[in-house]
């Protein structure tokens, strides 16, 4: 599959990467000739150096026969130009990122016009996945699959926390309702467990069930914290606007630090219900003054890694009980762990992670099992994906008939808006949506989780 990528950035050059780790065509356009250099060097693709939006730039990279090109620059402006010159040149499809809230609430309008096939919001997608954390604060990441019908949960196990020393197979009987832990992370190995597997401290243990299921698991393990009520929120940028208005119309109160004048006053015309303040959030003395010690959450949305790692450091120090740190850059992500810190974003993981589940979906087309959703998790070691059953060979049959590959999990299955946590006598049916757990396998259908035929 012939793929364009405009925009060599941090998201631009992730998704090259992971799609020509998969075996995908990827050509990369980028004004700055060392961008393209760099990525011709360190990864499998094409680099062209050029104006993307430019007619004889994405004719000379092939856009007439391309099967998806995706814009990722700086400018929304011009990943739309880019879209629709691509889309008019002959490309099938075609995915803009849109950061703008205006221009985002009006593509709804525009989508056929650009002929856009998706548009990906990083800050929004970010947003959403920290709002879903503050609601279940026990959790270090919260991910919805099936409509909604699904969660998946990460716990970070502490002594106290009364899960080390446990064995998976009692949990269920521990909780009192059926749940499944379907990945562990222990001492930076990824395990797909079996019901032998005993938790240890400093474990990331990863639930899947129904919302209900898990809340209820969690308040009967003591695992599940107070509701959030107060949050104060560093750095003024796009997430911070659409987590505010988020977190506003669920009754918490809001307060932002922002370095920038203009933009502390932009942000308190458009927040009317959240508190903005102009300040230097990398000056500890005023998170203290601004009762820092006494709030719910803290999170850390300014555009520098290591200010929200040192920030979220002090916060934790202070024993605030939720604390949320945005960082882009991977190879840091390892180093916050180590201080304590559970909850990491990552918008640029995010992005991918969505346009991933639409180049795999692309692929395998609308009748073979699409991916609907794709989560990675483990600094990517893991993927959890959600697939549409067809009628194929692994259906009707009991899983524990099946001949599944290594390091792969079915770990849920809804059917008719029905949640339910497989045993080996469970029948996957056509139609049912099917979460897999799965590491070291890169599946395209659901069919990809057996074992070839001899």
């Amino acid at each position: 599959m012939k793929t364009i990528i405009v925009g060599g950035g941090k998201v631009g050059q992730s998704l090259a990467r992971q799609l020509s780790v998969e075996g995908y065509n990827v050509t990369l356009i980028d004004k700055s000739e060392r961008v393209v250099e760099q990525a011709r060097t360190t990864l499998d693709v094409i680099g062209i150096v050029g104006n993307g939006a430019a007619y004889p730039v994405l004719e000379s990279a092939g856009a007439k026969d391309a099967d998806l090109l995706v814009a990722l620059t700086a400018s929304d402006e011009i990943n739309m130009l880019c879209c629709l010159t691509a889309h008019q040149i002959g490309a099938k499809h075609t995915i803009a990122r849109v950061r703008n809230p205006e221009y985002y609430e009006q593509l709804f309008f525009l989508k056929e016009c650009l002929g856009l096939s998706m548009v990906v919001n990083p800050e929004l997608a970010a947003a959403e996945e920290i709002a879903r954390i503050l609601r279940f604060p026990s959790a270090t990441k919260v991910e919805l699959f099936a409509r909604g019908r699904v969660e998946l949960v990460s716990y970070h196990v502490t002594e106290s926390s009364g899960l080390s020393g446990q064995m998976l197979s009692d949990l269920p009987k521990k909780a009192g309702i059926k749940v499944l832990i379907c990945a562990v992370e222990h001492e930076g190995t990824v395990i797909i467990p079996s019901g032998d597997y005993r938790i240890a401290n400093d474990d990331t243990i990863y639930f899947t069930g129904a919302p209900e299921q898990i809340t209820a698991a969690f308040r009967k393990l003591h695992l599940l914290t107070e509701r959030i009520q107060s949050v104060l929120i560093i750095g003024g940028g796009r997430i911070t606007y659409y987590l505010a208005t988020k977190l506003a119309k669920d009754k918490i109160n809001v307060k932002i630090i922002e370095r920038d004048a203009a933009r502390a006053n932009e942000l308190a015309a458009l927040l009317s219900k959240t508190t903005v303040l102009n300040g230097d959030a990398s000056n500890h003395e005023l998170l203290l003054e601004e009762g820092l010690s006494k709030q719910d959450a803290f999170v850390a949305l300014t555009g520098l890694d290591e200010g929200n790692i040192l920030s979220a450091i002090y916060a934790y120090r202070h024993q605030v009980p939720k604390v949320i740190a945005k960082i882009n850059n991977d190879s840091l992500i390892p180093l916050i762990h180590k201080t304590g810190l559970e909850s990491v974003i990552s918008p640029k993981r995010i992005t991918t992670n969505q346009i991933l589940r639409f180049v795999r979906a692309l692929y395998t087309g609308h009748d073979s099992g699409d991916i609907v959703a794709l989560y990675q998790i483990v600094s990517g070691r893991v993927e959890v994906m959600e697939f549409r059953a067809v009628a194929d060979r692994y259906c009707n049959v009991p899983l524990r008939s099946l001949s599944i590959k290594p390091n792969i999990l079915i770990a849920c299955i809804v059917r008719r808006g029905k949640t339910i946590i497989p045993d080996g006598d469970e029948m996957i049916h056509a139609k049912d949506s099917v979460l897999v757990v799965t590491a070291g396998q890169r599946l395209k259908r659901l069919v990809d989780i057996l074992q070839d035929e001899a």
